[in-house]
C-alpha cells in the first residue's frame, strides 16, 4: 500500500472511530433524567405520575402518593411512598416519569431523536467524503497510468515482434534460395524481441512458451541443415503466439479438467 493510500485509510478509520464515539452516552442524558425527576416529583405532577404508573402497569390500582403499590413481576409489592419508589432501580419510575414528562414537561426534558445509523453518519461526514473522493481520484489515476503503461509495452512488443518476423521471413527466403543472410541483423532483432517480452511482464508460462518458440524458429532459420518447410512452420507458430501476446491473450492455454 502506498503512503497516500495508507494515509487515506487512517483518516477514514479516525472518522469511523469518532462517529462511533458519538454513540456513547451523552453527558446531557443524566441532566435530562434529573430534570425529569424534579418535574415528576413536584407537587403539581405527583397525581399525574401515580396515574401514569397505574396506566402503564408499573403500579397497582388504588396507589396514592403516600401508599404507592409498585408492581414487580406482575404482582403488587409492599406499599411504599412515591419518593421511595423513585429511588428503586427497576425502571418503572423512569418509564412512568418519561411518559408524563412527554405530556406535561418542556421540550428540554425530552430525549433527543435517535441518531442515524453509524454508516449513514460516516457517509455524510465531510472529512469522509473529501478523503473518499481523493482516494477514488488517486485510484482512478493509478488505473489510468497502468493502462497507459500496458499499452506502451504492448506497442513495444508489437514493434519488436514485427521487426523480428520481417527479418525471419527474409532469412527463410534467402536460405531457401541459397543466398546470403544477415545473421547479425536477425540476432539483433531477436535480442530486441526478448527484451520486449521481458518488459511486458507476461505470466511465466507464457514467457517460457514464447522463449521456446523463438528459440526453435531462430535455430530453424540460422542453424545447420536448413529445411524450408520446418523453418516456415516454426516461424508461423511464433507469429501466432506473438499475436496472442500483443492482444493480451494467454499464449499457453491451460489444460482442461
Amino acid at each position: 500500500m502506498t503512503v497516500a493510500g495508507g494515509g487515506a485509510v487512517a483518516v477514514l478509520v479516525l472518522v469511523v472511530v469518532q462517529a462511533a464515539q458519538d454513540d456513547a452516552k451523552d453527558r446531557g442524558d443524566a441532566l435530562r433524567a434529573d430534570a425529569r425527576r424534579v418535574h415528576c416529583l413536584s407537587a403539581k405532577q405527583r397525581p399525574g405520575l401515580v396515574e401514569a404508573a397505574v396506566r402503564l402497569g408499573v403500579a397497582a390500582p388504588g396507589s396514592t402518593d403516600a401508599g404507592f403499590l409498585p408492581r414487580t413481576g406482575g404482582r403488587a409489592a409492599a406499599s411504599t411512598t412515591l419518593d421511595a419508589w423513585s429511588r428503586e432501580t427497576g425502571g418503572g419510575f423512569d418509564r412512568a416519569c418519561r411518559s408524563l414528562a412527554a405530556l406535561t414537561g418542556a421540550k428540554a426534558l425530552q430525549d433527543p431523536a435517535p441518531k442515524p445509523p453509524l454508516w449513514r453518519r460516516v457517509a455524510v461526514n465531510p472529512t469522509f467524503t473529501l478523503v473518499l473522493g481523493a482516494f477514488l481520484t488517486l485510484a482512478a489515476g493509478r488505473s489510468t497510468e497502468r493502462g497507459v503503461r500496458r499499452q506502451v509495452l504492448a506497442d513495444q512488443l508489437n514493434t519488436a515482434a514485427a521487426e523480428y518476423l520481417k527479418a525471419a521471413h527474409a532469412t527463410r527466403l534467402a536460405r531457401a534460395g541459397e543466398k546470403g543472410i544477415d545473421k547479425a541483423g536477425l540476432e539483433g532483432r531477436r535480442v530486441d524481441l526478448v527484451s520486449a517480452v521481458l518488459r511486458t511482464g507476461l505470466p511465466d508460462a507464457d514467457r517460457r512458451g514464447l522463449d521456446g518458440l523463438l528459440g526453435c524458429a531462430h535455430d530453424a532459420l540460422v542453424g545447420p541443415g536448413f529445411q524450408p518447410k520446418p523453418a516456415e512452420t516454426a516461424v508461423r507458430r511464433l507469429e501466432t503466439a506473438l499475436g496472442r501476446a500483443v492482444r493480451g491473450e494467454r499464449v499457453v492455454q491451460e489444460a482442461g479438467p
